[in-house]
């Protein structure tokens, strides 16, 4: 019997401490569920269509999620490549992509949270995928990976200034040194830091169109919008002088307009900015990055999602801003002059080739038209006679 009872006795132990093994278990401090998305994976998008993802998550975990910014986000894991953006700004310059709790308010234990970020369709068809995860208020990535993920749909030419490109540099370099490896130390000055190392900031830094160019060009180690800037002091990519990329790279060269309301931005427009209160372009001091729902990123002072009303701002009371259009695309035009088609396009937009098709369907082929453009003026010009049948045209960047 006192055997028996001795079994027993043992059993309960044994129970007792597997019960208290899968409590632990259970107590987890930081655990989350994914419960629903917005947009579903493999979900069809036009290129250069703005998105927002949102997903819903349950706090299946012991511990209270808190709101804003230092508490608990929903943080980019890897690369970015649909120019993601928050739907509100920070209150400072974190350096990646974050989206914080919807609500604004804490999320105790088994109670459901949102979290919402902007995308980008970029300009190539495919699958684009880009990865998330729960971050807590002590940086730990904790519960499952969820993602944005569209398909790309072929909509024509591949060629048009790519925003979501323009954007995820942006994200990608906000806090560091650019591509090409160099920093402008300051006005005359730049040093070989190497790509990816964190922003100086034993210098003063004057990188801030030299950062603007990256993401709007075509840096040889990683493309961003895809627009063709001049490299004026090699080996620096790109334009360094702020005034100069505004007006020269852009305005003047016929790749952008000034326009006169945040509204009429676009996710990688570009913001200048002077600080003594002058409305002449000559006169800006800093150039900015817009990434879209109010926000700007920039260098030499590393500045992600911040806002682009308030942030430069508060040090700065006479300042002025210039809001730059960049164009999606050169425009053709076509007119009829006897049996003729006339087509023309701006000679900025250089190393286009004019290509035509039978038709406009994802699977037409597409043939390099034959006659090269004769330049009349600021334009490119060429001459087709008319077909009874129909013939498409496009511009192609090879």
């Amino acid at each position: 019997m006192s055997r028996l009872r001795g079994h027993i006795s043992a059993l309960f132990f044994c129970l007792g401490i597997l019960m208290g093994t899968f409590n632990a278990l259970a107590a987890v401090g930081d655990a989350a569920q994914l419960i629903s998305v917005s947009i579903q994976p493999g979900t069809l998008v036009m290129p250069r269509t703005m998105f927002t993802q949102t997903w819903t998550m349950q706090n299946t975990g012991t511990n209270t999620w808190s709101a804003t910014e230092s508490g608990y986000t929903m943080n980019i894991v890897g690369k970015d490549r649909l120019g993601a953006v928050p739907l509100a700004a920070k209150t400072y310059a974190i350096t990646y992509p974050s989206a914080t709790i919807g609500s604004g308010k804490s999320v105790a234990p088994g109670a459901q949270a949102t979290f919402s970020m902007s995308f980008i369709a970029p300009e190539a068809s495919g699958s684009v995928t880009d990865i998330f995860q729960l971050n807590s208020a002590s940086s730990v990535f904790f519960g499952p990976q969820v993602t944005a993920q569209i398909v790309v749909e072929q909509a024509g030419s591949t060629n048009q200034y790519d925003r979501a490109k323009a954007v995820s540099y942006a994200n990608s370099y906000d806090g560091y040194v650019v591509s090409d490896g160099y920093f402008w130390t300051n006005g005359s000055g730049y040093t070989n830091a190497g790509a990816l190392a964190p922003v100086p900031t034993y210098v003063v830094g004057d990188d801030c169109a030299h950062f603007v160019s990256c993401c709007i060009g075509s840096e040889p180690h990683q493309w961003g919008g895809g627009l063709k800037i001049a490299s004026r002091v090699p080996p620096t990519y790109g334009e360094p002088g702020a005034q100069r990329i505004i007006y020269t790279n852009l305005i003047a060269a016929g790749f952008a307009t000034e326009v006169y309301s945040l509204s009429e931005l676009s996710p990688g427009d570009i913001i200048g900015w002077n600080w003594e209160g002058s409305t002449n372009t000559a006169d800006v001091d800093h150039v900015t990055l817009y990434l879209g729902n109010g926000l700007l990123a920039s260098h030499a002072q590393s500045a992600l999602d911040v806002s682009a009303t308030t942030f430069f701002q508060d040090s700065f009371p006479d300042w002025k801003w210039h809001l730059i259009h960049i164009f999606d695309a050169p425009t053709m035009t076509a007119s009829k002059f006897g049996t003729n088609l006339v087509l023309s396009w701006g000679t900025n937009w250089t190393n286009y080739a004019l290509y035509s098709a039978t038709s406009f369907s994802a699977s037409a082929t597409w043939t390099k038209v034959s006659k090269s453009p004769v330049v009349k003026g600021k334009l490119n010009v060429v001459t087709n006679t008319m077909s009874p049948s129909a013939i498409f045209y496009r511009l192609v960047l090879p």
